[in-house]
């Protein structure tokens, strides 16, 4: 039965319509197959652990897949190295194929290539890229590389360019953190640039997608790359400088302030106990006047001349060092967090909600109290940095207003330029505080020169400062001095191919 299913079936297909020969190699199919012996499985064969069938393939690796997934460069010609000679003549195909023999290579032509007329084609001391240019300018004709040795040889024109041109699509990293915004300026501006197909930026990997023909895609991917320069840093050494100082001056005589009289009229009947009594304190003698009943005492206090000072002076010195990349900006803060109390329940201490006690929490937010500064460089040129500076300086005045705390706000806002390794103070936040008061015997104190005499005179100062000094360090070569590649990109209606 075997034998006659194979008879049959190789006589249905020698005879597809004589339908006698597949009705019966049908017929004996199952026969055929119950007396058929079993197939041995070659000794190379595996078995699928999943379905115990015998299988030649292995399993497929999630690194298989991966591989399968990742995306292939373009082709590249791998010609003769070295620089040749041309003087040709002839029309354009046979000109093709000589250069590219020349060069070991091998040229076919589009189906509808013409031939054209003949020309001369001369270069001297080209490279093979030099020579293909030079030739799809003088024959209006563009390449497209097909494997390592062999260039297939197009018509020039933007219908045969989105036809036979490949498109290519590339990933650029962004090797820093930029801005959305500068990033979005610069893919638009090289978007429009090179009419390319498809640009996007894919913010989880901060990575730039690129996609369009071959020959605008090269181009605009060098110069996104040299838009995107790594930006130069710039360490920056902050001084924080808070000077307090507080003088206080008195001077002048120590002077009773009232002069009592007193009666002494029972002086000579008084024992000295009682008269002693009778005597204010800090009264060292009695000038009397007067006798016997009439006698009056008039109190004499001592005198002292006083002068004293005090100066206090106390200064606290903060450095820090900061880094940032040029245009990015930088922020320091030194100091506490305050919390603030926003709003609160100011009712009973509880009451119930739906058979249970609750109490309303209170709300705050937190004010940064101290020194809190944002510096924003830009690197001009190789010696010189500009400084954007925003500081704030809070502290707490002691006062509050319905167990709000008033809070101090100092705030400066400067542009400084310096020179690399100079130092600026660019602003200070003084405070200063002044009170004098004179104190002595009414009318007698007023007189000139002679009142000091009769008065004592206090003066006290504060004075509280804080300084800011900054002193810029260049870490990195700006981007005018690196050498910038040049970039060919051919015609706006006849760009270049890359080989």
């Amino acid at each position: 039965m075997a034998e006659a299913y194979l008879l049959y079936s190789q006589a249905a297909a020698l005879d597809p319509e004589n339908q006698f020969y597949r009705i019966k190699s049908e017929a004996v199919q199952a026969r055929a197959a119950l007396e058929s012996p079993p197939n041995t499985p070659p000794s190379n064969a595996k078995t699928d652990p999943s379905t115990g069938a015998v299988t030649l393939f292995d399993s497929v690796t999630a690194k298989d897949l991966a591989a399968e997934r990742e995306m292939l460069p373009p082709v590249k010609l791998q010609a003769v190295p070295g620089r040749k000679d041309f003087d040709l003549r002839g029309d354009a195909k046979s000109l093709w194929e000589q250069v590219a023999r020349a060069f070991a290579l091998d040229c076919v032509f589009d189906g509808d290539y013409p031939a054209g007329p003949k020309l001369r084609f001369q270069l001297a001391n080209v490279d093979y890229r030099d020579a293909l240019h030079g030739l799809e300018a003088a024959t209006g004709s563009f390449v497209v590389p097909v494997s390592k040795r062999i260039l297939l040889v197009v018509k020039d024109s933007e219908q045969k360019r989105r036809e036979v041109e490949p498109v290519e699509a590339v990933v650029i990293p962004v090797p820093q953190a930029t801005t959305t915004q500068e990033l979005t300026e610069i893919a638009a501006g090289v978007r429009q640039l090179f009419t390319l197909d498809h640009v996007a930026f894919d913010t989880q990997q901060n990575k730039v997608v690129m996609r369009g023909r071959n020959s605008l895609v090269e181009p605009a991917r060098l110069l996104f790359e040299e838009l995107l320069r790594q930006r130069p840093e710039v360490g920056i050494e902050v001084e924080i400088l808070e000077v307090d100082l507080t003088s206080s001056l008195a001077y002048g005589l120590d002077l009773m302030p009232t002069l009592p009289i007193l009666y002494l009229g029972t002086f000579w009947h008084s024992p000295l106990s009682v008269l002693a009594a009778s005597v204010p304190s800090g009264i060292t003698g009695l000038l009397s006047f007067g006798g016997g009943q009439s006698l009056f005492g008039i109190a004499v206090a001592s005198t002292n001349l006083m002068a004293q000072m005090n100066d206090a002076s106390t200064r606290t010195l903060l450095r820090s060092q900061l880094r940032a990349v040029d245009g990015t900006a930088s922020s320091l803060h030194v100091g506490d967090r305050l919390p603030v109390l926003t709003s609160g329940y100011f009712g009973p201490a509880s009451f119930s909600t739906g058979g249970q006690v609750y109490t309303p929490p209170p709300s705050f937010t937190f004010e940064d109290l101290g020194v809190t500064m944002k510096i924003t460089p830009h690197v001009n040129g190789m010696d010189e940095v500009t400084l954007d500076l925003e500081t704030e300086f809070k502290v707490i005045t002691g006062q509050s207003v319905n167990g709000i705390p008033i809070i101090s706000h100092r705030q400066l806002t400067s542009k400084v330029r310096l020179r690399e390794g100079e130092s600026a103070v660019v602003g200070g936040l003084l405070n200063s505080n002044e009170a004098r008061s004179i104190s002595g015997i009414a009318g007698l104190a007023e007189i000139p020169t002679l009142g000091a005499l009769f008065r004592q005179t206090n003066k006290n100062e504060q004075t509280s400062e804080v300084l800011v000094v900054v002193k810029p360090t260049l870490l990195g070569l700006p981007p005018g001095q690196f050498v910038a590649p040049a970039i060919f990109s051919g015609s706006e209606t006849r760009p270049l191919t890359p080989l």
